[in-house]
């Protein structure tokens, strides 16, 4: 190529990408502009199914366009995400995500199906669901240092069960670990078996969501020890934290957060930020995620991103502690 030809070239680029820019900037203040698409990466029904429709519906009512549900579920939830991951980053495809997803999955397999925080731009965090240390009644213990103290005077007394690779299992390894006991995990197909072991006396503790675990604990079949947790949570308001409890770095939630594709821009972020927190903030959000366990909690891209980051080293650090891989 010529001198001339080059500078021509190069003229014509630079002529376009002027051209371009009030284009894109155009974009970016007119969005959103035509229908959203909100991903789930989990079977209909569940309790991100509900959270999601909830603020898709209350979002939509503030961005002035529809915002629509499309679950992708499979490969515990990589299908979904990876679908996200690698959409435009035009804040047309958005992801319910959260720990499993993104603090959990990429640390869990040889090859990372893809990074949870180089990959996604946060967009805000949902709501937050606490978990509660539990025993079959029959487990002579009311507290969570008498469940430490008995683990280590007998070892083979303890067990707790759930699925490989999930948060309640996770929970379980970070407790024993922070604590000096043993118990032993039993791996299930899901966590609905886990618990009715747990009920009908085959394994004595369940860690699990409150949601879950609630109605048992009103029925006596289920003996509360702590919630994972620096405060109480008014979902068992009666039930300690591990604050209270003697162990203050004892902390487990899961939660759920709004993830775009990686490079969206800060004023779509921020647009979209804005109207999900002011779905948080409605009267009846607190109502309508306490139904599914949850307790909504607004924050800032960057408080979201942050949370993110140490939830993220926190459960790696667990799986590689224990050598755990799944296929």
């Amino acid at each position: 190529m010529t001198v001339a030809r080059a500078l021509t070239r190069r003229a014509s680029l630079g002529l376009l990408g002027a051209l371009a820019t009030p284009w894109l900037a155009r974009a970016q203040s007119d969005y959103p502009n035509r229908i959203i698409k909100l991903i789930v990466p989990y079977a209909a029904g569940g309790s991100s199914d509900v959270v999601a429709r909830f603020i898709a519906e209350r979002m939509r009512e503030r961005l002035g366009q529809s915002i629509v549900i499309e679950n992708r579920p499979g490969a515990g939830a990589i299908i979904g995400s990876q679908f996200v991951a690698k959409s435009a980053s035009d804040g047309y495809t958005l992801l319910l995500g959260g720990v499993s997803t993104h603090a959990v999955n990429p640390h869990l397999r040889k090859l990372a199906p893809y990074d949870g925080i180089n990959d996604f731009s946060s967009l805000g965090l949902i709501g937050t669901g606490p978990l509660v240390v539990s025993v079959n009644p029959g487990v002579p213990v009311y507290s969570l240092q008498e469940l430490i103290a008995y683990g280590k005077a007998d070892p083979a007394k303890l067990a707790y069960g759930s699925a490989t690779g999930v948060i309640l299992h996770l929970a379980g390894e970070l407790l024993k670990n922070m604590a000096g006991f043993e118990m032993l995990h039993v791996p299930y197909s899901g966590n609905g078996p886990a618990l009715t072991d747990v009920l009908g006396g085959r394994l004595q503790v369940m860690i699990d969501a409150v949601g879950n675990s609630s109605p048992y604990i009103a029925e006596g079949k289920l003996r509360p020890l702590v919630v994972p947790s620096q405060q109480r949570t008014r979902l068992l308001p009666d039930v300690p934290s591990s604050a209270e409890a003697g162990l203050p770095n004892y902390q487990v939630e899961t939660w759920f957060a709004l993830y775009g594709p990686a490079a969206m821009s800060d004023e779509t972020i921020g647009k979209i930020n804005t109207a999900l927190n002011a779905v948080l903030q409605e009267p009846d959000a607190v109502a309508q995620f306490a139904k599914v366990g949850l307790e909504p909690r607004a924050t800032s891209p960057d408080q979201a991103a942050a949370l993110l980051s140490a939830e993220s080293e926190k459960w790696g650090d667990v799986i590689r502690r224990i050598g755990l891989q799944v296929e």
